[in-house]
């Protein structure tokens, strides 16, 4: 792939990716691994739960934006930017519908309002000015390949907007008991590899194909394993209920969809 075709992108968005990295991996990683010693530091009080889960979906946008970081190109720019401004900025939007949840006397709140305030202008502006490139690597998926990224991209579209809209209805396939505002703010974990899986059918590189799989490998086992190392303590996952398998199939299905991603990766040269 010519540089020609694959620019580099700007020092500014690089630089606050960079600023990404570091906060996720603090607060993914964090979180997940250590709930206790970092769960009292998130904006509003996280059951253990809610904990591991937010920190598998943290650590998976983690390696996404290491992945930007790193190269440094419209490729896999091109893929991870959209999939940052759709992220930051409905978790903006849900933080000032569900302001109650957030005490301003803590220093975290500020922070977290002031990250989610520039990182989707910062994602929206570069989205603008690159609107004229084309792809990096402009090869289609296979027509099998193109049908798989459509599909996962309309089911978990589709449910990311029913978490969004319809929270009350959209949380019933949750293996635990969850409120609608943390329902809605759920709904990027579908609603970023959906437009991620989008923008694929539209071309994809190598470093593309790479950084959806190996996100989605982190969104599709960490919440798998997250729950089952809770559950094992508080006893709290209806393990008999249809509603519980659904839940784990779809992360299942997360996962193993990352793993034909990193193959389609491993193909291209």
């Amino acid at each position: 792939m010519s540089t020609e075709a694959n620019p580099k992108i700007s020092a500014l968005l690089r630089s606050l990716t960079l600023v990404e990295v570091v906060v996720l991996f603090l607060a993914g990683v964090g979180i997940f691994f250590l709930p206790k010693v970092v769960g009292p530091l998130w904006p509003w009080e996280l059951l253990p739960f809610n904990a591991r889960f937010l920190g598998a979906v943290y650590s998976a946008a983690c390696i996404a934006a290491v992945m930007q970081t790193v190269y440094g190109r419209w490729s896999p720019a091109r893929l991870v930017t959209p999939m940052i401004f759709l992220f930051t900025f409905i978790i903006i939007v849900l933080s000032f519908i569900h302001i109650a949840q957030f005490d301003f006397q803590r220093w975290e709140v500020w922070v977290w309002f002031l990250l989610y305030f520039v990182l989707p202008i910062n994602a929206a502006y570069h989205l603008w000015l690159y609107r004229d490139l084309p792809p990096a690597d402009p090869t289609l998926p296979s027509t099998a390949g193109r049908n798989i990224l459509l599909a996962q991209a309309v089911i978990l579209g589709l449910y990311g907007i029913a978490l969004l809209f319809i929270p009350g209805i959209a949380k019933g396939i949750w293996s635990w008991q969850i409120d609608d505002f943390h329902a809605q703010v759920y709904s990027v974990t579908f609603l970023t590899p959906a437009i991620g899986a989008y923008v694929l059918t539209k071309g994809a590189s190598k470093n593309e194909w790479l950084t959806m799989g190996l996100t989605q490998l982190i969104l599709g086992l960490f919440p798998i394993i997250g729950v089952i190392i809770v559950d094992a303590s508080v006893k709290r996952v209806n393990w008999s209920a249809a509603a519980t398998w659904i839940w784990f199939t779809l992360f299942a299905v997360i996962f193993i969809i990352s793993l034909w991603m990193l193959g389609e990766g491993r193909k291209k040269a």
